[in-house]
């Protein structure tokens, strides 16, 4: 019998890109990883999230969420007050040491919601009286190169940064060269007053006297080091204290509230990193902060990198209880460092590292600056979060068709594998053959009997070499091989384009001529707006001025030009941006051979389209960020003019990706220009 009282929770894995790689001692990290939770109730969600890391607490996402899934999502546990919650936790502690994070994830998200149901925030909820959702976070540098290290000192040092996290590697001389050059640019700066300690991260485990050594020079130039040498090695860590005067900073060796006890013999020289999510969520942090005090311990609330703006918000609910403790913060970095979160606000600090929720909060994005109200955050932890769709399964099968020169084009099929009609649909520029589920699906919604093929494009999706068109030949007679494939299964073949694949369907529809029955334009990429066109012109300006200025000589088959392109240009869909921002299969940057390539690809289908005389249906989109309209209607607005032309072009309210949200329109529309082109041949032919 279900409990209508009980909360729903659902879980998943979430992972994030990073702008930029991000490296220390224990990790290579490209992308943050999640468990991303969210408990639900009469219509109220509230959400959560974790942050495994094998390297730190043991802990690792796949089986992380697995256990969510499995103890709390198939209900074997479940919740119905945060009284329950708590005797949960105090009754599973041993459970919750194997999954701290994961358990952390689930607790935030009832936090959120039972006190979204009680119209408080979360920290009335737990109890939390000197609330103060401020602070000052230390820049983090990562042990990279020494341009990029010195690029990202830079960054901080313009923002005002005082404070600074050196990660650390086994070379003495690089990792003095590190501080020689964060000393020497603060000077520049006219920023004296700077703060150093180094993180390790556990570089030499078993190795203290080799740590001891290495240390010994940075004493009188840092306060302080982090996680010197294996987790929970006491010794070696009393060692370095007593022969290098260093204080040591504990993040991994200390996950749970018993390690305190063993470290008993340098009261002040250790200093506790409390990361809520590897101590196992926000009731274990606090409780863990009330006996450092007792203890008199140094405290830094700190974070993992990749988490969003989600943990960075319930850590602000730990800083205050710290009160005097607290020596440093660390998190916050929002979008500064990911290229995307499931949430909003986005959190991040600002000028000298401050981040200040007492007053009004304003943050940017491509939709311009967004103004956040104090009373935001009296509601739960404030954050407006959602379960992203990271990826689209779709239901169809994954072909591959052999080239002349033997390159494998992926495809996919949504549908039999023959019949009277199949509607093939060529992608955009950056995305591929998945984009088009939804739309694909819509149509066979509609009509069972048509077929709808999707396939990537040579050096995109699925396919080798990403972000290599190969030539202008190659690339358009993979199109042409690919009709006169399905030709052979199929009446009648509806040759479709999206954005750019516009300029191939013109060009292909030349050159196959009666071998398809219609040509579908789909937000036409025929022309760029200005505004696009603009962004094209000067990125590509700016990478070959860098290419001349520097002397270098990049590959022609190595892809190395970005795209400029936002998920916003193609749709302003929360849950659609997310699918796009975490798509590893888009592509993102290309050959400058393919640059281009695909000008020439334009020119081209400008010709070819004049010359198409195949019935032609065009749907532009009113909200459209790359495509001129106006430039598309003017050109091609001969086609549209006669009272008893076969061709239609519409509008309709949308953003350029007209699949993401508005299918069930475009769909309609397509299954209905079809019928009424077969049905309009069937009576020319009979007569």
């Amino acid at each position: 019998m279900i409990d209508n009282n009980s909360v729903r929770i659902n879980t998943k894995s979430l992972q994030i890109n990073l702008k930029s790689t991000f490296r220390h001692a224990g990790s290579t990290r490209k992308f943050g990883e999640s468990v991303w939770a969210m408990a639900e109730r009469n219509g109220i969600t509230g959400f959560g999230e974790g942050c495994p890391r094998v390297y730190s607490a043991g802990d690792d996402l796949e089986s992380s969420v697995s256990w969510t899934e499995d103890l709390f999502t198939c209900g074997k546990t479940s919740f119905r007050s945060f009284e329950e919650v708590k005797d949960w936790g105090q009754q599973n502690s041993s459970l919750i040491d194997f999954y701290p994070s994961a358990w952390c994830a689930v607790e935030m998200a009832l936090i959120d919601l039972f006190s979204k149901e009680q119209n408080i925030c979360a920290e009335t909820l737990l109890g939390i009286k000197n609330i103060n959702r401020s602070g000052k976070y230390t820049a983090v540098l990562g042990d990279d190169k020494k341009w990029k290290f010195t690029t990202l000192t830079d960054q901080y040092l313009v923002k005002g940064f005082t404070d600074f996290k050196v990660k650390i590697n086994e070379s003495q001389e690089k990792n003095l060269q590190k501080l020689e050059i964060l000393k020497d640019l603060s000077e520049q700066h006219g920023i004296t007053d700077i703060r150093i300690r180094l993180d390790a991260n556990n570089l030499w485990a078993d190795r203290a006297a080799e740590a001891i050594t290495h240390l010994d020079r940075f004493k009188n130039l840092v306060f302080a080091v982090e996680e010197p040498v294996g987790a929970g090695d006491v010794d070696g860590i009393n060692a370095i204290i007593e022969n290098t005067g260093l204080s040591v900073i504990l993040d991994e060796s200390l996950c749970f509230l018993d390690d305190i006890s063993k470290y008993k013999k340098f009261p002040g020289k250790y200093i506790a990193n409390i990361k809520i999510s590897r101590v196992g969520g926000l009731l274990r942090a606090l409780e863990m902060v009330d006996e450092l005090k007792k203890q008199g311990w140094p405290i830094i609330v700190g974070c993992h990198v990749g988490e969003t703006s989600l943990l960075s918000r319930a850590a602000l609910i730990i800083g205050p209880t710290v009160d005097d403790n607290l020596i440093a913060r660390e998190g916050a970095f929002g979008d500064h460092l990911v290229e995307w979160e499931p949430v909003k606000p986005g959190l991040k600090f600002g000028r000298a590292g401050f981040m200040n929720l007492n007053d009004t909060y304003y943050y940017k994005t491509v939709e311009g600056l967004n103004i956040v109200p104090v009373k935001n955050w009296n509601r739960g932890f404030g954050i407006d979060c959602r379960m992203p769709i990271t990826q689209i399964n779709g239901n169809c099968r994954i072909a591959v068709l052999k080239m002349d020169d033997l390159y494998d084009i992926h495809y996919r099929v949504w549908g039999p594998e023959e019949g009277d009609d199949v509607i093939f649909i060529l992608h955009g520029g950056m995305s591929h053959s998945l984009w088009q589920t939804p739309l694909a699906e819509k149509i066979r919604d509609i009509n069972p009997n048509l077929t709808v093929v999707a396939s990537d494009r040579r050096g995109c999706g699925l396919n080798d070499k990403r972000g290599d068109l190969g030539s202008v030949k190659l690339v358009v007679n993979d199109v042409v091989a690919h009709i006169n494939y399905l030709k052979k299964s199929f009446k009648r073949i509806h040759l479709a384009g999206w954005c750019q694949g516009c300029q191939f369907t013109s060009i292909a529809a030349e050159k196959v001529k009666d071998k398809i029955s219609t040509l579908l334009m789909l937000t036409p990429g025929l022309f760029w707006n200005d505004r696009f066109r603009s962004v094209i012109t000067v990125s590509e300006n700016s990478l070959l001025s860098i290419v001349k200025k520097f002397k270098l000589k990049p590959d022609r088959d190595n892809a190395w030009v970005p795209i400029p392109m936002e998920p916003e240009d193609f749709t302003l869909d929360k849950t659609w941006l997310d699918f796009i921002e975490s798509d590893r299969l888009k592509t993102t940057k290309i050959t400058l051979k393919t640059m281009h390539i695909m000008d020439e690809i334009q020119e081209l289908s400008w010709v070819s389209i004049l010359a198409c005389n195949h019935p032609m249906l065009a749907i532009l989109a009113t909200q459209d960020r790359i495509v001129d309209n106006y430039k598309v209607r003017q050109f091609l607005g001969d086609k549209f003019l006669e009272e008893d032309n076969e061709n239609e072009i519409m509008e309709i309210s949308s953003a350029h990706a007209i699949q993401f949200g508005n299918q069930e329109i475009v769909a309609q529309k397509i299954v209905s220009f079809i019928k009424k082109i077969n049905s309009l041949h069937k009576v020319t032919q009979a007569g």
